[in-house]
């Protein structure tokens, strides 16, 4: 039999997407954020000599804490006062080594939870239910939308990020209240007001030593799409709708 060329209109595949867990990230917020801020500090035209406590820098793009840390390719500086923006000095703690004159560093005022192993954000319903023809159907809210979560790391007490951690979950609320960003690989975020949990550090012959804390809601919680044109952060647990 005389074969035909293949068909040159192709079928459309509408398998859904894949993706990766292992890309899942927390961040932790610094306190009394209202804004989620990101910018660039650029060192001055001479180079900052070792040991130094003061850095030259072209004007701040935002407002600097006091106890930033600023890494300009592997030199970190802490911020021993705050700077505000446009500022063009920083006093730093005692600089390990030389920075070149034009150096770089990120700054934002979140922090990412380093060397996750695990994030666990769960969002759970608190509604009474009836059986409606032999379905159990939810008819009323009864405290709404709730929050629990856990995040385990690899990380320990040295890296900055956890050492605030454990600060917040020594506490008692609500001293140990902070706001958690949870980012998906696909776009979706979760940004929830939580109590964090006291610090629970475990370890094992053969094994590597783990943090783990817990989240619990402490206050609101939204959810955002990254891939909109302009994201946007939506309550949960609210009768508005947003368009799609």
């Amino acid at each position: 039999m005389t074969q035909q060329p293949l068909p040159t209109a192709l079928p459309t595949d509408n398998t859904p997407k894949t993706y990766s867990g292992t890309l899942l990230t927390a961040y932790l917020l610094l306190a009394g954020q209202t804004t989620l801020v990101t910018g660039t500090v650029t060192t001055g035209g001479t180079l900052t000599a070792a040991a130094a406590t003061t850095i030259t820098v072209t004007a701040l793009p935002v407002a600097l804490p006091s106890g930033t840390v600023l890494d300009f390719g592997g030199v970190k500086a802490t911020l021993t006062a705050a700077a505000a923006a446009s500022a063009t000095a920083l006093t730093v703690s005692a600089l390990s080594a030389s920075i070149p004159a034009g150096a770089t560093a990120a700054y934002q005022n979140f922090d990412e939870i380093p060397l996750a192993e695990d994030f666990a954000p769960t969002l759970t319903d608190d509604e009474e239910t009836v059986k409606v023809h032999g379905r159990i159907t939810p008819i009323r809210t009864v405290n709404g939308k709730d929050l629990t979560a856990m995040v385990k790391t690899v990380a320990a007490i040295d890296d900055p990020v956890i050492k605030r951690l454990v600060i917040l979950g020594t506490q008692i609320s609500p001293g140990n209240r902070a706001r958690l960003i949870f980012k998906y690989a696909d776009g979706f975020a979760i940004l929830a007001t939580v109590n964090i949990g006291s610090p629970k550090p475990t370890g094992a012959v053969g094994s590597t030593q783990r943090y783990e804390f817990s989240g619990n809601l402490a206050g609101k919680m939204f959810w955002a799409d990254l891939n909109e044109t302009t994201p946007q952060w939506y309550p949960i647990g609210t009768l508005a709708v947003p368009t799609p």
